[in-house]
């Protein structure tokens, strides 16, 4: 009798492990964002190189926009992750306007505000945005990006930040190439016999008719 019971309460628990582990593996679907397709609350705004020591590129720009977290349905998995998606990319068209420099415009209302979850519009806030260039330098491909809060460019403050000239890589083995980027609070402390061996990228807003 107890030889039978210790043989189901075994049975019964690699049921339970076997159960738990299907339920880690279980395969999640989520539902598709949207992009706005009548966006209308535009930011022009406008990515300049400094003092490059070689070509520049036109660069990749792109916005990620965050959705209002109250939207996203409750964590109540083992894990106690949020599996939910909660931002989304957009690339933006790009101008060249001179040789240093580029323009843009970021939507506030890029996304679409619609109810992904059944609790109701989810709305979204743009976060950051990205200015990626592809250099090629001693003829290797390397790529250094720029990230900008989309809150302090859009309240007038200009976003920089500094690219040794060397543009070195990040790490060994990497393809593309990455460089580092260094904020302006860290450049600042640097000796300014070292300021000399890097170069900026600045990216702010624009003012219509004030840029070439």
């Amino acid at each position: 009798m107890l030889k039978s019971l210790a043989s189901l309460s075994h049975a019964a628990l690699i049921a339970l492990i076997s159960l738990v582990i299907s339920g880690c593996h279980k395969e999640r679907s989520y539902p598709v964002y949207r992009e706005n397709p009548v966006p209308a609350d535009a930011l022009p705004i406008i990515i300049r190189v400094h003092d490059a020591p070689l070509e520049i590129p036109i660069p990749k720009v792109s916005v990620t926009y965050q959705i209002d977290p109250l939207c996203l349905p409750p964590i109540n998995n083992y894990e106690g992750v949020q599996y939910e998606p909660n931002q989304h990319t957009i690339d933006l068209p790009v101008r060249r306007i001179s040789v240093t420099e580029f323009s843009s415009t970021v939507f506030k209302d890029g996304m679409e505000v619609a109810d992904y979850y059944g609790s109701g519009p989810c709305t979204w806030t743009p976060a950051l945005v990205e200015a990626s260039f592809a250099f090629i330098i001693d003829d290797r491909p390397i790529r250094a990006s720029v990230s900008a809060l989309f809150s302090e460019i859009e309240g007038g403050k200009t976003f920089t930040a500094y690219i040794k000239r060397a543009l070195p890589a990040m790490t060994t083995g990497q393809t593309p190439s990455r460089t580092p980027t260094e904020p302006s609070s860290w450049y600042e402390k640097m000796p300014q016999d070292k300021r000399k061996e890097y170069f900026p990228i600045e990216v702010s807003t624009r003012v219509e008719g004030t840029t070439p």
